[in-house]
């Protein structure tokens, strides 16, 4: 039976989109593999390097904390300003003043508070807390590439939760072979648990993101109505 143009066309679109729809799905998995790498290359470093260089990013972390604590109340500021605004208040010298005392005492308030709450060994603490973000971040790009491949629901989470321990793990097994480093079950811990709390972040943030548009299709159907 001889089979007519449009339906050899219609097959090699299916053909075409099911080819694109691969490569698709290929390049999602592209910042995965070179988060991967990224890892390994860190992991591979000797214990000097890697101590040097968390020293480095040590003094970038200690000014960056200070410059975000200004910016935060310089935003909070202007926050009050726009809210006394909207509420018809009138803005002066003396409620600008008052404003300006009180944001310095919660500046001032701040800067004792993170001085008392700074860990006592924070280079220790910074190279914890770089395995846990680090591995944070793994875990919600390996559930966004398991989710734009199909992978959805809680089928997801377990196989993004197993690729990134599983990873965590060769990755301690790996460093037993690099000079000065060691492997530590504790480390797999930390780094299972900031991949973890990466595959809540991404699938709350999905979850947020399908009820705006839920929403929108609903304040679209009633303004059509």
């Amino acid at each position: 039976m001889k089979r007519t143009k449009n339906e050899i066309d219609e097959k090699v679109v299916v053909n075409m989109n099911k080819q694109m729809n691969k490569n698709s799905r290929f390049l999602y998995w592209i910042p995965v593999r070179l988060w991967m790498l990224l890892i390994f290359f860190f992991s591979s470093q000797p214990v000097d390097d890697s101590w040097n260089l968390s020293y480095e990013a040590l003094q970038l972390f200690v000014p960056a904390v200070k410059v975000l604590q200004v910016l935060f109340f310089l935003l909070l500021a202007g926050g009050v300003l726009v809210f006394m605004k909207k509420k018809g208040v009138q803005i002066g010298l003396k409620e600008v003043l008052l404003l300006v005392v009180g944001l310095l005492i919660l500046y001032l308030l701040s800067v004792q508070l993170r001085q008392v709450l700074a860990p006592v060994h924070l280079h220790h603490f910074l190279r914890k807390n770089a395995h846990f973000f680090i591995y944070l971040i793994l875990g919600v790009l390996v559930k966004h590439a398991f989710k734009k491949s199909g992978v959805l629901g809680f089928k997801a989470v377990v196989f993004t939760l197993l690729i990134c321990a599983g990873y965590a793990a060769t990755d301690e097994f790996h460093q037993l072979f690099v000079p000065g480093r060691g492997g530590l079950v504790s480390d797999v811990g930390i780094d299972t648990a900031g991949a973890s709390l990466g595959i809540l972040l991404h699938s709350v943030g999905q979850w947020l993101l399908q009820r705006r548009i839920r929403s929108k299709k609903v304040q679209k159907r009633s303004v059509s109505n």
